[in-house]
């Protein structure tokens, strides 16, 4: 759902430190609700804060990539449109990026005043998303469905390391996991048996209703990976 700001919420994903406080400024300015983050990393803290209307993504990024984000963004947030921000010119370059989830593909140079415009125009013009994702996880209720069916309760627990998993494309690391869960204070042979007894408890949950079994992937050695698409309500 948008947010009651008058000009719409962004949430600017750039990591030249003088070119984001520049743009922040200036769409700032004009109107905009504009949060900063400098990566993959503070994008997805910023999102478990707030919701955004628009991404403004760069594609050179020194950790994770635009092209990266935009794809586990499209993925778990399909209502949030993307504009992409970069100084990759080439058409094989633009065409990745549309083919990854981006709306607008816009190249730098670009003045902020034609910045400006595009997100006026995609957040007046682009049409809702048509579809309704397959998975729909609900952290406020703290349930998981699939289309319209019946949610399925979940734990907190569950919850949110269902919505980690879904916000961090690919295989994510047992230590990384236990980062995101707060669970530091863990021995760490002690939470990997935790953490396996969570996942064969989530797995059971799902495919009871749906008969799928491999809902988390175990990768040898290294750790989980969601194998549905889950959008985050």
């Amino acid at each position: 759902m948008p947010t009651t700001h008058a000009m719409g919420s962004l949430i600017l994903v750039e990591d030249n430190d003088a070119l984001r406080q520049e743009l922040a400024h200036y769409l700032g300015q004009e109107g905009f609700d504009v949060r900063s983050a400098d990566g993959g990393e503070a994008l997805n803290q910023a999102l478990q804060e707030r919701r955004a209307d628009v991404l403004i993504l760069d594609l050179n990024m020194a950790e994770e990539d635009g092209i990266s984000i935009a794809k586990r963004i499209r993925k778990s947030l399909p209502e949030v449109r993307i504009l992409m921000l970069t100084a990759r010119v080439m058409s094989s370059d633009k065409l990745a990026g549309y083919e990854s989830g981006a709306d607008v593909y816009m190249t730098k140079p670009a003045r902020p005043a034609e910045l400006s415009a595009a997100l006026k125009n995609l957040l007046l013009r682009l049409a809702p998303q048509a579809l309704t994702p397959s998975w729909v996880l609900d952290t406020t209720g703290l349930s998981i469905r699939f289309g319209q069916s019946l949610g399925i309760a979940l734990t907190s627990i569950e919850s949110h390391l269902l919505k980690q998993l879904s916000l961090n494309s690919g295989c994510v690391e047992v230590e990384r996991l236990q980062a995101l869960l707060a669970e530091q204070h863990m021995d760490s042979d002690k939470f990997k048996l935790r953490l396996a007894v969570l996942i064969s408890r989530l797995r059971s949950k799902i495919s009871t209703h749906t008969g799928q079994v491999n809902v988390i992937k175990s990768v040898r050695g290294r750790g989980y990976q969601l194998c549905i698409d889950l959008a985050l309500q």
